[in-house]
């Protein structure tokens, strides 16, 4: 019988009788993974001789375009997810199932632009097109964002060298912090449309609520070593 075959049947055996924490080897990973945090470059451990523990660090990035509508001003929105991931997996009965908690650290930030081609209400003044020009804005949101979540992974258990692993979860990166302006327009620099500038980032921010939590769902796999 193969070593392979024999670590196996060890393993199984003794999952089967403990059926919580069952024993494995030391070991550490490198893996890619894709999602709603973008495609991300993974190195995992398992530092314990069980399935327990997992310990993972991960580079994410990505980049997505939407359209963002506030107060009836249509903006082109151009989304940047780049962050460091820190996270623990924990399987309080043992096995591939695990409870996770973290934090992802990096930026996390729209690009917001518009050109109104119709007259347009900011604040509570109406603007024409030529008044206006171009809205040219940024929403950021919290440079560091805890996570809690679950996760399948087998990594701990894995006989032969690959694993695979499904996560869900939650990035709570807060609420944000915007920033606009009026660029080209004949009252650009006016004091009016500044002002009423004010109340259209009041509203922005006021409707960025709806994205404090940020779902965060991943499928990957890993090359253990």
């Amino acid at each position: 019988m193969t070593k392979s075959k024999l670590r196996f049947l060890a393993l199984t055996t003794c999952c089967a009788v403990l059926g919580t924490g069952c024993l494995s080897t030391p070991g550490v990973g490198i893996g890619v993974t894709g999602g709603t945090t973008g495609v991300a470059a993974e190195v995992k451990a398992n530092p314990l001789p069980s399935s327990r523990l997992l310990v993972r660090g991960s580079y994410n990035f990505a980049e997505f375009s939407g359209d963002v509508e506030s107060d009836g001003i249509q903006y082109d929105g151009d989304f940047t997810l780049s962050n460091f991931g820190a996270v623990a997996d924990v399987a309080p009965f043992g096995g591939p199932f695990y409870i996770s908690g973290g934090a992802y650290v990096g930026k996390k930030e729209a690009d917001l632009i518009a050109t109104p081609a119709s007259n347009v209400t900011i604040g509570g003044t109406s603007f024409t097109p030529a008044d206006v020009g171009s809205l040219i804005g940024k929403a950021e949101f919290k440079d560091v964002a805890p996570y809690v979540g679950v996760a399948f992974d087998n990594f701990a258990n894995s006989i032969g060298g690959w694993s695979l692993n499904a996560r869900a979860g939650v990035m709570f990166v807060g609420s944000a912090d915007v920033s606009l302006t009026s660029a080209n327009g004949l009252l650009s620099s006016d004091p009016v449309l500044l002002n009423e500038l004010i109340e259209e980032i009041e509203s922005i921010e006021q409707d960025a609520e709806d994205y404090k939590y940020f779902p965060v769902v991943t499928l990957g796999i890993t090359r253990r070593f």
